[in-house]
């Protein structure tokens, strides 16, 4: 039986990290600035850092083929970021993160549909795994709270944001094994900011003291995340990847340990077991069909 390769779960989970500090930050600007202009600042500096990537990488210039379906990926992910960004803006951060963690389950049901990748039981068991451990720690949040903070349009933009980001990933799966990683990112980052740039400016409030700091610190990290996200999916199975994005709670719980000083419950560390148990069983492998020559967009 072939070996699963640990270096794509590794990326992947290291790209998680940086993704789940830079939701921290985000959380923290959404008190006083729009989500708009959060979405904008984001990819405007996160364009920057990953421009200079591309650089650095003497990376030639992408033709118009390989421009246009990164463009209609950008519009599903500034979808998401306007999503979840308003997820974080209005609800509890435990509440959007296990949400959001119903990325998985999408992720194996588009690549099934649009990659024709077929996860074996390993990955179905690891997925059922890391959604028990969502709703554990759901049903926990929600009865804490009496349900009082549960906005309805939040808990819908946080599933829609599962959703589109779970599409994306799917996308990303079609073109990371044909395109540098630098192109990948960099127009990424440019499309959605320019998507975004309206809602930005009618938004705007000038940033305060330090924001500006932290505005910077989401561009570079979201850039490097996704930097990391899309060197693993290049490499491995969507929908075995797709596992590894429940690791994102324990970065959320050493967050919001360190950052808010938020010690986390019982119910939420058997939960944070259920998920980890999950991204372990995906150690099992089974050999995947040859993934066929798609085109995303018109």
């Amino acid at each position: 039986m072939p070996r699963f390769n640990t270096g794509p779960a590794l990326a992947a989970v290291t790209g998680i990290g940086l993704l789940s500090v830079m939701d921290g930050m985000i959380k923290y600007v959404a008190t006083e600035h729009g989500i708009g202009q959060i979405g904008v600042m984001r990819y405007a500096f996160g364009a920057l850092a990953a421009y200079l990537v591309f650089r650095a990488a003497r990376t030639p210039w992408p033709d118009a083929a390989t421009v246009r379906p990164h463009a209609w990926r950008s519009v599903v992910v500034a979808a998401t970021a306007l999503l979840f960004f308003y997820s974080l803006a209005v609800l509890p951060l435990a509440v959007a993160l296990a949400l959001s963690f119903t990325s998985p389950i999408f992720i194996a049901l588009f690549a099934a549909a649009i990659l024709g990748e077929r996860p074996g039981r390993p990955i179905l068991i690891a997925l059922v795994l890391g959604f028990a451990g969502v709703l554990v720690v759901l049903w926990s949040e929600l009865t804490h709270t009496g349900g009082e903070e549960a906005n309805a349009l939040g808990l819908a933009a946080a599933i829609g944001a599962a959703i589109t980001y779970a599409l994306s990933m799917v996308v990303l799966k079609s073109r990371a094994a044909r395109d540098p990683l630098p192109t990948i990112v960099l127009l990424q980052n440019s499309f959605a900011g320019l998507l975004l740039a309206p809602l930005g400016i009618w938004q705007w409030t000038a940033p305060a003291g330090g924001e500006i700091l932290v505005f910077v610190g989401i561009g570079v990290l979201g850039t490097a995340g996704h930097l990391c996200m899309a060197w693993a999916y290049g490499r491995a199975d969507a929908s075995r990847l797709g596992v590894f994005e429940y690791t994102a709670f324990v970065w959320a719980l050493a967050i919001g340990l360190l950052a808010f000083g938020e010690v986390p419950a019982v119910s939420t560390l058997l939960g944070a077991t259920l998920i980890v148990g999950g991204a372990l069983v995906a150690s099992g492998r089974t050999k995947a069909p040859p993934e066929p020559e798609i085109e995303i967009g018109p």
